[in-house]
């Protein structure tokens, strides 16, 4: 039976928080730029202009970065607009966005419930991501359903979003742990960007002559155990 597009919550009843990672002011800056994070104001590309957009960051975590630690050069962005909120059943047909409700919980109702646009597609530079105002960090079950939802625009085929968390999970996990280095290191004085190479660093040491512990977080069952080490290390430099 072919799969069908889901939606976040169970038996037709939507649970719009789920999507989210952090919203507002819960939204840290040590968090390292991530797949589906929403931001204001970015300064975009398109052809023959520069526009000045809110937007959703699209490509998939492993290929945001050269070296682990920098962006890329440009990176695709689609527009985030004001968009009535879908029910539970109108996901599935809505297959040319990513619909985005309670973005703004505490905004008026006209701007509350938003949408990524699949057909609004642009560019951005790492210096714009950073000049601008990130306002929202999907959640991993959100970044899931961003990733079937956009793959599906691209190619017509449904993954279940199962498979998604399967090739998204070590890397989301490997972002939860630079934030939570880079936030106690900024504390010691260092820059987020020094953090992060920090953090980069250690993560890619090689500990055994065989394997690293950006490696090891590939292994569900390795996760605790390097997070349980780091916090170690981070004592360590106090």
């Amino acid at each position: 039976m072919p799969h069908t597009l889901e939606y976040p919550g169970a038996d037709g009843v939507g649970d719009w928080d789920s999507l989210y990672r952090a919203r507002g002011e819960e939204v840290q800056a040590q968090r390292s730029i991530f797949t589906g994070d929403v931001l204001l104001e970015v300064d975009v590309q398109s052809i023959g202009e520069t526009r000045r957009l809110s937007v959703m960051v699209l490509q998939h975590p492993c290929a945001l970065r050269t070296n682990g630690v920098d962006l890329q050069p440009r990176l695709i962005v689609a527009e985030v607009r004001d968009h009535p909120i879908l029910s539970t059943q109108q996901w599935t047909g809505h297959f040319r966005k990513m619909p985005l409700p309670e973005l703004i919980p505490s905004g008026h109702a006209e701007s509350r419930h938003q949408a990524a646009l699949f057909t609004e597609m642009y560019l951005a530079s790492p210096d714009a991501l950073a000049a601008a105002t990130r306002v929202a960090c999907l959640s991993q079950a959100g970044v899931n359903l961003l990733m079937q939802r956009w793959v599906n625009h691209n190619s017509r085929m449904v993954a279940p979003t199962w498979q998604y968390q399967d090739v998204t999970s070590a890397a989301f996990d490997e972002a939860d742990l630079i934030e939570e280095w880079c936030d106690e290191r900024t504390g010691a004085g260092l820059s987020v960007h020094e953090a992060t190479v920090e953090v980069m660093k250690w993560l890619r040491e090689d500990i055994d002559g065989v394997s690293t512990r950006q490696n090891r977080l590939e292994e569900a069952q390795q996760r605790s155990a390097v997070r349980s080490e780091m916090r170690v290390k981070l004592r360590s430099l106090r």
